[in-house]
């Protein structure tokens, strides 16, 4: 503060300019006549100036109480540490009891994370290589597939696949990254998926070359391969894979990552409330990949490159009491199609002129051959 004192006596004085006085002091020539008049008026304490803000004794009235701050924290902790959007999500669907009063919006979460050391702010000066966002048309116009070893080198390969529409997505794991493993497990994909798929979208990894072009030959599916050092043009699926381990692969204890079944029933598990309960906030989503999927079919008409011999007719209902009687009638199918010799245990063998397929998305999508 004395030199502060100095700077304006010696202004005050004209034994210094206002000019070379604001530069003395780090101020603009009015910050500086501002100063010499708040010390005119409210004496010499007026130089340290008043942080901005409420008062240190005055409460805080739009304060966040702090059992809604430990709500947001466990949501994060149960996430696995999901973004904002995904968090705001399930503080609607899990707390709305406890939070309905409270309005916590996007940056009330984030100011949360932040003070609690939970998030750490990324650096927004770094470039993106790939800004442009795009979206599909349809359901199966074009499937992303890529394959990762979550559990580190030589100790299980994850395959990932997710449509680029709907963000209908399938995970499998196994031994070997070989084009047969990866053929097998696109097929069990084609087999339950409720849509079909008329092309996917590779890199050029050895695992997607011989058995895996001769079932997408035999498929009718074009293979679309990314350049050389492009994985951004499989930003979808690239996406995915960080998913799964933040949501579920985490929550494997050590002896479990070993069992490559236990791995792959809790993939199962964590891939239907993926595809049936999950919100996505993607580029046109803001919706699960069962509402995108039954959302299209109801709006729109079968596509032309669909090869016009299915007919697609959505019967579509909701509640639990509709899930009981879907599960009741795919037991009593199951049962009878079995004794009729229509179908094995193993495998689902769809009769050649009608086919019922129940997704996992939870859609009954009935589909009849043209006659």
């Amino acid at each position: 503060m004395g030199t502060k004192k100095r700077v304006l006596e010696a202004v005050d004085k004209r034994q210094l300019g206002v000019s070379e006085g604001a530069r003395l002091l780090g101020l603009t020539r009015q910050g500086l006549w501002k100063m010499r008049e708040r010390v005119r008026l409210f004496g010499d304490g007026a130089m340290n100036g008043r942080k901005r803000g409420p008062g240190t004794n005055s409460p805080a009235r739009n304060k966040t109480p702090d059992w809604v701050e430990e709500a947001v924290i466990q949501a994060y902790e149960a996430c696995g540490g999901a973004g904002l959007d995904t968090i705001k999500w399930v503080l609607e669907e899990n707390y709305s009891e406890h939070t309905a009063w409270v309005e916590l919006s996007r940056s009330t979460i984030y100011r949360i994370l932040v003070r609690r050391r939970l998030h750490i702010p990324h650096d927004k000066s770094q470039p993106h290589l790939h800004n442009k966002k795009y979206a599909k048309g349809y359901p199966g116009e074009e499937v992303q597939i890529d394959t990762t070893e979550p559990f580190g080198k030589c100790k299980g390969t994850m395959l990932s696949i997710i449509d680029d529409y709907s963000r209908y997505m399938g995970a499998y794991v196994y031994k070997g990254a070989t084009s047969l493993s990866v053929a097998r497990c696109f097929t069990h994909f084609l087999d339950h998926a409720p849509f079909p798929v008329l092309s996917v979208r590779t890199d050029n990894g050895s695992e997607f070359k011989k058995d895996f072009t001769k079932l997408c030959k035999e498929r009718g599916i074009i293979i679309r391969r990314n350049p050389p050092k492009t994985p951004q043009h499989n930003g979808k699926v690239e996406r995915l894979h960080r998913t799964i381990e933040e949501e579920c692969l985490w929550r494997l204890v050590r002896d479990e990552t070993t069992d490559l079944e236990t791995t792959q029933y809790k993939l199962n598990l964590y891939q239907g409330w993926y595809n049936t309960t999950r919100r996505h906030n993607g580029y046109r989503m803001q919706c699960t990949p069962r509402q995108k999927i039954e959302t299209w079919i109801i709006n729109n008409k079968t596509n032309e490159l669909y090869e016009g011999d299915v007919n697609e007719t959505l019967t579509l209902y909701t509640g639990d009491y509709f899930n009981l009687i879907v599960s009741f009638f795919r037991r009593v199918c199951l049962g009878w199609m079995r004794e009729m010799g229509m179908v094995s245990s193993e495998n689902w063998m769809r009769p050649p002129a009608t086919r019922c397929v129940a997704s996992r998305a939870g859609v009954m999508l009935f589909q009849f051959n043209s006659i």
